[in-house]
C-alpha cells in the first residue's frame, strides 16, 4: 500500500541522514559508539537499562513478548557491560532485523 511503501522510504531516509551525518567522533542526539572496534553500531545514550543486572537475560525475555524496542534496550546494555558476548551480538542483529533497523542488523551481526 501506499503507506507501507512512504513509511519505508522514510526509514530509509532517517538511516541514511544518521549514517552519513555522523563521523566517528561526533555523538549523535540520544547515541553514542563505545569503541571503534564497534564502529558503525550507535548506542542508545539515554538507555535505562545501561547498569543493569541480567540485562541480556531481560533481552531473551522480552524478545519472547515480542517487544522488540525494550529488547534492543537489554540486548545493548548486555554488550555495554561485556563487549565481546559474541551471543548477545547475535540475538541484537536479530533482533534489529525483526524491527526493520537493517544497517544496525548488519553491523552487529559482523561483530
Amino acid at each position: 500500500s501506499d503507506t507501507e511503501f512512504w513509511d519505508k522510504m522514510q526509514a530509509e531516509w532517517e538511516e541514511m541522514a544518521r549514517r552519513n551525518w555522523i563521523s566517528e567522533n561526533q555523538e549523535a542526539p540520544g547515541q553514542v559508539t563505545i569503541s571503534t572496534i564497534e564502529k558503525g553500531y550507535y548506542f542508545h545514550t539515554d538507555n535505562p537499562f545501561k547498569d543493569w543486572p541480567g540485562a541480556f537475560e531481560e533481552g531473551l525475555k522480552k524478545m519472547k513478548e515480542g517487544d522488540l524496542p525494550v529488547t534492543i534496550l537489554y540486548l545493548e546494555a548486555a554488550i555495554l557491560q561485556e563487549p565481546n558476548d559474541a551471543e548477545a551480538w547475535q540475538f541484537l542483529g536479530i533482533t534489529q532485523a525483526e524491527n526493520e533497523n537493517e544497517q544496525a542488523a548488519i553491523v552487529a551481526l559482523q561483530r
